[in-house]
């Protein structure tokens, strides 16, 4: 079921909790306010190193090779929630923070339970299409009423949910970057939707095209975005007042 990547593995503290709060688009916005260049390595870290791609696309991927062999739902939808059970389970033998592993876990009993529930197999994937609606509603209503959800992090990020409305470039830029972000969610559902119901409708092949489109469209495509994001912010860095954006360090003197 997931749609972006896993948090950052690495051990929180003080300064760094409100960054690992908001996740993989926390860290991009930092780079992109930071005027770090996009980089291969920050991309990576941006969708949570290899091991979070694996994780992330593990489970799903899993789910849709399973069915294709035994064409059995409920079968198939066990499978990840053995594989989502491993990834906390070499966690906590690492000691390693859980909360990546937890989510993703939550994430696949939702499915689970779904596909448990109706004996359908496309149904793992309908609790993927209320998530992406979900982010479709609530950036969409951020953006009419003036307060984007990414101006909103930048603001979280650093100290002062209002401050960064000083600075019109940068207003403009979280509006762009949050119309991207809402294309991305509405993207996936223009494509995965009419797959469902096509599968729903009993068109052969309809369902292993919804899982495919499905994988390539979640961290792949995230990134995507992501790298949008942070090359927008890395442009009107420059041009921002440092007022405008206080630092997480000094909003705590």
């Amino acid at each position: 079921m997931t749609e972006g990547p896993a948090s950052d593995p690495a051990e929180d503290t003080g300064a760094e909790a409100p960054r690992r709060a908001s996740g993989g688009l926390g860290r991009v916005v930092e780079a992109g306010l930071s005027g770090e260049a996009v980089s291969a390595g920050g991309v990576l870290a941006v969708i949570g190193g290899w091991r979070g791609v694996v994780e992330s696309l593990l489970p799903a991927t899993v789910y849709l090779v399973t069915y294709v062999f035994t064409q059995e739902p409920r079968i198939s939808a066990i499978v990840p929630v053995v594989i989502a059970l491993i990834a906390v389970a070499v966690r906590l033998i690492r000691r390693e923070p859980l909360s990546a592993a937890i989510s993703g876990l939550l994430g696949v009993l939702v499915c689970a339970a779904a596909v448990l529930f109706t004996g359908e197999g496309s149904s793992y994937y309908v609790p993927g299409f209320w998530i992406n609606a979900a982010w479709i509603a609530a950036h969409a209503v951020s953006l009419l009423v003036g307060w984007p959800l990414l101006g909103l992090l930048v603001g979280f990020l650093r100290g002062s949910l209002t401050a960064w409305r000083r600075s019109k470039p940068l207003v403009r830029a979280v509006r762009l970057c949050t119309v991207v972000w809402i294309a991305l969610f509405a993207g996936r559902l223009a494509v995965q939707l009419p797959l469902y119901f096509a599968d729903q409708a009993g068109e052969p092949g309809a369902l292993e095209a919804l899982g495919v489109a499905r994988l390539v469209m979640g961290v792949p495509l995230f990134a995507v975005a992501a790298i949008f994001t942070w090359l927008v912010l890395s442009r009107v860095s420059a041009t921002v007042p440092s007022e405008a954006v206080p630092s997480a360090q000094s909003s705590d003197e």
